[in-house]
Formats: C-alpha cells, sequence, structure tokens
C-alpha cells in the first residue's frame, strides 16, 4: 500500500505516471473541442460537452457506475453582474449631477436617490460576483444544467469511510470583451472600474451631506465635474456595460484550458486507476466530477453541494478541484471564491505533501479578486477542500484566457503531467 512506501518507493510510484497518460487527457480535449466546440452554462452545447465526458467515464467504470445529475440554473445572472452595476452606476452618475438644476426638484430627491443607486451597484457586484450568492438569479430565465459524476472504488470493498472528489468543470465562458481587446490595458481598465465604485458612492455621500447640514460648499464638493467624469466615471460605465461578448449559442471560447483540462485529467485519474487497482486506498471511494456552469458563479458544484451535503460530511469528504491546467508550476489555493472563504489547512497540507512527494513544482496561494473556483462551495460549509491552479498570471491570462484563444494549442504535457503525479500522490495516500 502506497500509504507506508519508504522514499525509494514512492520515488518509482510518482513515475508510474507518464507522459501517455497526459497525453491521452489531451486528446480527449482535443476531441471536444473538434466534435463540440465551445459550450457556455446551460446550452445544448454544455450538455454536449458534458455527454462526451460521461461516456468517457462509462467506458473505464461501466455505465452503472456514472450519474448525470441535472440541475437549474439562470445563466445568465451571474454574468450580468458587471451591465447591472454599470446600469445602476449610470443612473447615480445624472442624478448627482442634477442637483439643483431643475426647479421644482428637491435636492433631498437627487442626492439621496443618487447615493441610493451607487450603493445599490457595489453591492450588487460585491455580493453576485465576488460572494457569488444569487442574488438576481430569481429574476433570470432558468435553464438546465448538468454535473456528471463517475465513482470508483477498490475491488472488494464493502464499506466507505472517506471520500476523495477530484473536479473540473465543462463549461466555458463569453468572451472577455477588455482582454480581448485591450491586453494588460485589461488591468488599467479594472482598476479604473474600481476606483468608479468608490468614487461614485464617496461623491454622493459628501453631496448628501452637504443637503443634510445646508452647506452649499459641501454640495458642490460632494458634485461629480467633467474632470471626474472623463475619469473615472465615464471609463467604468463602458468597461461595466460591454464587459462580456459572444454570448449566442455556445460562445466563442472553446475553454480548452479553462477548463476543459482538468474535467480530462479526472478521466485520465479515473482510467489509470481502472488499470491499477492496487493504488486505489482500501475503505475510500473516488468520484471524478465534472461541474456545469462554474462560468454562471459556481453554480453546479453549490447544486452538487447542496444536494449531497449530508452525505458528504458523513463520508469525511475531500475535494482536490482542478482549474487551467497550462503552466509547469502548480499553485495551491489556500482559499476561495474571491479570497472571501478559507479553505481547510488540513487538506492543503496534504495536498503539499503530495506536491513534495511527486517532486513537482508547486506554490501555497491565496485567492484574490478573480479567482473563485469549485472548491469555494464545499469550503463555505466547511468541507475539506482546496484547488489546483496551474496556471501563470499574467501572461498567460492575457495571452488567452477567456478568449478565442483558449485552444487545445496552448496546452501542453508537462502542466499536465504534473497535476496528475501530484493528484495520483493524494489520492493514493488517501488525501493526506
Amino acid at each position: 500500500m502506497c500509504v507506508r512506501a519508504p522514499a525509494a518507493r514512492r520515488i518509482i510510484i510518482a513515475e508510474i505516471i507518464t507522459s501517455a497518460d497526459a497525453e491521452y487527457a489531451l486528446e480527449l480535449v482535443k476531441t471536444i473541442c473538434t466534435e463540440v466546440g465551445p459550450g457556455l452554462p446551460a446550452t445544448p452545447q454544455e450538455r454536449e460537452r458534458a455527454a462526451i465526458i460521461q461516456k468517457e467515464l462509462e467506458s473505464h467504470l461501466g455505465a452503472e457506475n456514472v450519474v448525470v445529475e441535472e440541475f437549474t440554473v439562470a445563466p445568465w445572472a451571474f454574468l450580468s453582474a458587471h451591465p447591472l452595476s454599470a446600469f445602476f452606476m449610470l443612473i447615480a452618475v445624472p442624478l448627482n449631477i442634477s442637483i439643483g438644476r431643475f426647479t421644482g426638484v428637491s435636492a433631498w430627491v437627487t442626492a439621496s436617490a443618487a447615493l441610493a443607486f451607487s450603493i445599490l451597484s457595489v453591492l450588487l457586484f460585491i455580493f453576485e460576483f465576488v460572494l457569488s450568492f444569487e442574488v438576481v438569479d430569481p429574476f433570470f430565465k432558468k435553464e438546465q444544467s448538468v454535473n456528471v459524476v463517475g465513482t470508483l472504488r477498490k475491488p472488494g470493498t464493502q464499506s466507505v469511510k472517506r471520500l476523495l472528489i477530484l473536479s473540473g468543470h465543462h463549461d466555458s465562458a463569453p468572451e472577455n470583451t477588455w482582454l480581448r481587446f485591450l491586453g494588460y490595458g485589461f488591468f488599467i481598465f479594472t482598476a479604473t472600474w474600481l476606483i468608479g465604485f468608490i468614487t461614485i458612492s464617496a461623491m454622493s455621500i459628501i453631496q448628501l451631506t452637504g443637503v443634510i447640514t445646508g452647506n452649499a460648499g459641501i454640495v458642490r464638493a460632494g458634485t461629480l465635474g467633467w474632470i471626474m467624469l472623463a475619469y473615472p466615471m465615464a471609463p467604468s460605465i463602458i468597461f461595466g456595460m460591454f464587459f462580456n461578448r459572444g454570448r449566442k449559442n455556445g460562445g466563442t471560447v472553446p475553454g480548452a484550458a479553462d477548463n476543459l483540462s482538468a474535467s480530462a485529467l479526472a478521466v485520465a485519474m479515473c482510467r489509470f486507476l481502472v488499470r491499477n487497482p492496487s493504488y486505489i486506498p482500501p475503505d475510500a471511494e473516488i468520484r471524478f466530477v465534472s461541474f456545469g456552469s462554474e462560468e454562471a458563479g459556481l453554480r453546479g458544484s453549490r447544486r452538487y453541494v447542496e444536494r449531497h451535503q449530508d452525505e458528504l460530511k458523513h463520508l469525511d469528504a475531500r475535494l482536490l478541484n482542478i482549474e487551467t491546467v497550462a503552466h509547469p508550476e502548480i499553485a495551491i489555493l489556500t482559499s476561495e471564491v474571491n479570497g472571501t472563504v478559507k479553505n481547510s489547512p488540513e487538506i492543503v497540507k496534504g495536498v503539499v505533501a503530495a506536491a513534495e512527494r511527486a517532486r513537482v513544482p508547486y506554490r501555497m496561494q491565496s485567492a484574490f479578486l478573480g479567482v473563485a473556483n469549485d472548491a469555494g462551495p464545499f469550503s463555505k460549509v466547511g468541507l475539506k477542500a482546496t484547488t489546483l491552479l496551474a496556471f501563470k498570471l499574467p501572461q498567460q491570462m492575457v495571452a488567452f484566457y477567456h478568449q478565442k484563444w483558449d485552444t487545445p494549442e496552448v496546452l501542453t504535457i508537462e502542466p499536465l503531467l504534473n497535476v496528475l503525479k501530484l493528484t495520483f500522490e493524494w489520492v493514493c495516500h488517501g488525501g493526506e
């Protein structure tokens, strides 16, 4: 059993995973991109991508050990956080400017309304996008999406004391407009967007304070002028209103790295363990999960946790989520959901140990704004979970992230092989 293997033996074990296993994963990504193409959340194309993964898992596990779980999602709610926030900002700006300019309209009304809409703009962005709550989802059209789940146990196992989950997601994202056209300028535009939030809220608070105190000087100080309209307000509104493009049908982004690479690696690990069952930990169940609608705000993983939470806690579930495998060095995330949710230190420690045994390059990293993955819903309810992110920032983000260039050509064997080796060490040591 590899849990107790001596150092020399562990090195041999790490070498059992070969480039052929990584090439198998790469070929699966190519097949999906060729036969289906992009697959936005809850589109027919997303379902077709899931069906190929389902078929591949069934070829290794048998159809009786693979299930497809449907769930309901409002796919465009999360993706509308930016334009909706920009829309409320667009209302707040003229209200702020118009104070005292129209007879018969109370300054109290315009100042209060400007502050209300500016706060609404900020809160919508924070709750829907940053925290990934389903704030506006009830107002959007509902569609069906799917999670694909394959199950494997060591032959002869009767009872399960621990559940290990390997996951990725099979949906792709709409194209990021500003990465597509601005490259590194995207980061300047993003900073402008955040400055715009602060500016309109701060100015509206100052303006209303002036109205309350009857101080005309404070009112003027809190009223936007031409300079602030030129920067940051107008660029912020343009940024938010046109954040994404390519929303028709399955979209324009193939999503080879983000995140077919991860789903394919989960299938590749399944294939390897089926062929080498001696490395499956006793009394453990391994699930290979490909989530749907991750790009719609982690909805697939959230629905999975909602449906299975009691079972996951009872079985001491441990999730190793994989995201965007395109760089040899692997980031092991200590937090999730834009840095707002802490991952289990226990599982992070176990994954670090697996990386060291596998002798692959790694680093520990906290999530930050823009980094939210399917481990988040697990960690949020106290389940043990973390994410492997093999992605170089900002270079690869500018090169292909959420763009039409995220094709199989951006993938190479070394990153895929490194993640497979780490994952194998983690699995055969029982997630410790």
